[in-house]
């Protein structure tokens, strides 16, 4: 009896210290919330409202004009979540910026240009110029997110699956949807509304406008898009590839060469590298695209000569030859055809670009007028006196004037 008291005892005591360690576990580390799509994030950076007109203004002294609508610290972070690609859930990442005032905001989402080094994936790279350009936008009264894209940040063990227009969307809308689910904690000042805006330049300005009609399409109640400004983006890659292919000379011949690689691993095709690109060059393609070349080292290992570059028989039959046939069918299937839109839509393009013609979105201002829209609903600036690189800053002063005059 008295060794069953004595374990009696111990055994209370025993629970009861349970129950207070578990009760002061509860009140002090929370069991985590069970996020669909958000993981962690990390502190990048803070940005004081004074470095923010700083930022704008070195890059582009005329900046100094929307001074007074910058008014908010920001937080910058990077932020890991979940997707999908080719049907498996994988982790990915990119930067976001919150206010460091109480308050609500819409989002704002930036995707940027062409980039084949994972060190300048914009959660590797967040004091570059233009990065730190689009996290100082919060200071405007956004919550600003920037993704790195499929085969960048979290997840650069995979290949850049470049301009694909299913994987490029999904994991676009899963990080807005992270950032939404990370903003739920207490901790965090600034609350998103619904309402997003979207804005990209280049291989940016390709996904805004995919991005634009997969929410018009599947997903207008879950999010308010308000506006949508695209910055000359491949738009129509069947146009691309033909103007390309037409150049004696093209200027920066990875851009194709990027699409092919990215379609080949994907398996878009059956055809090899050889079929499209002449020796030496294809052989070369696989270990450019490794993440460690910039663009400006992969040209050099290539020719600006189409005639060089490309393989007689695509030049000749690529519209036509059943050969080819596959690759038409991957650069059809990730086109933009246009469609009636319902959101406001600006597009840009610089009138001395020679990398993306301005024509291609002479066309798609066509292609969206044929298909219904207003002048009211769609609009085209040509920027004078640019071209593909001088008119990313143009392109983004009037888009932060187009949003901020939006808000409400």
């Amino acid at each position: 009896m008295k060794n069953f008291k004595f374990h009696h005892t111990y055994l209370l005591l025993f629970i009861f210290a349970g129950l207070f360690l578990n009760s002061c576990k509860d009140k002090d580390s929370p069991e985590p919330t069970a996020y669909e799509n958000y993981i962690s994030t990390e502190l990048k950076s803070q940005i004081t409202s004074k470095e923010a007109v700083a930022n704008f203004i070195k890059v582009a002294p005329e900046a100094v004009a929307i001074s007074p609508l910058i008014r908010f610290d920001v937080e910058v972070r990077k932020i890991t979540y979940k997707t999908i690609f080719k049907d498996k859930n994988i982790q990915a990442s990119g930067l976001i910026c919150f206010p460091k005032t109480a308050g609500n905001y819409p989002i704002l989402s930036f995707q940027n240009g062409t980039n084949t080094l994972n060190s300048e994936a914009p959660s590797e790279n967040s004091g570059n110029d233009m990065i730190a350009n689009m996290e100082s936008l919060t200071s405007m009264g956004f919550i600003v997110v920037i993704p790195d894209y499929i085969g960048f940040g979290a997840s650069a063990n995979l290949a850049h699956p470049y301009l694909d227009a299913k994987s490029s969307t999904q994991s676009i809308l899963d990080m807005i949807r992270a950032t939404k689910e990370y903003s739920t904690d207490d901790k965090v000042l600034a609350k998103p509304t619904k309402d997003l805006f979207i804005f990209g330049y280049s291989q940016g300005g390709w996904a805004t406008m995919q991005l634009q009609k997969t929410i018009e399409k599947d997903y207008s109640t879950e999010f308010n898009l308000i506006a949508s400004s695209c910055g000359a983006g491949p738009y129509s890659i069947e146009y691309m590839n033909k103007y390309i292919v037409d150049q004696p000379i093209y200027p920066m011949p990875y851009f194709l060469a990027y699409l092919l690689n990215s379609y080949d691993i994907m398996d878009a095709f059956p055809n090899p590298l050889s079929d499209f690109i002449q020796a030496p060059y294809a052989a070369k393609i696989p270990g450019l695209f490794d993440g460690k070349h910039s663009g400006g080292a992969i040209n050099s290992e290539l020719t600006t000569q189409m005639a060089t570059f490309l393989t007689p028989e695509y030049r000749a039959g690529y519209a036509t030859d059943a050969k080819y046939a596959g690759v038409r069918s991957a650069f059809l299937s990730n086109s933009i055809t246009a469609w009636k839109a319902k959101t406001p839509m600006k597009l840009f393009h610089g009138a001395n670009d020679d990398l993306i013609p301005p024509g291609i979105s002479s066309k798609m201002l066509a292609d969206f007028k044929t298909a219904g829209l207003t002048d009211s609903q769609i609009q085209l600036t040509i920027i004078p006196n640019v071209d593909h690189t001088t008119g990313v800053y143009p392109t983004g002063m009037q888009t932060i004037l187009w949003f901020i005059s939006l808000m409400k």
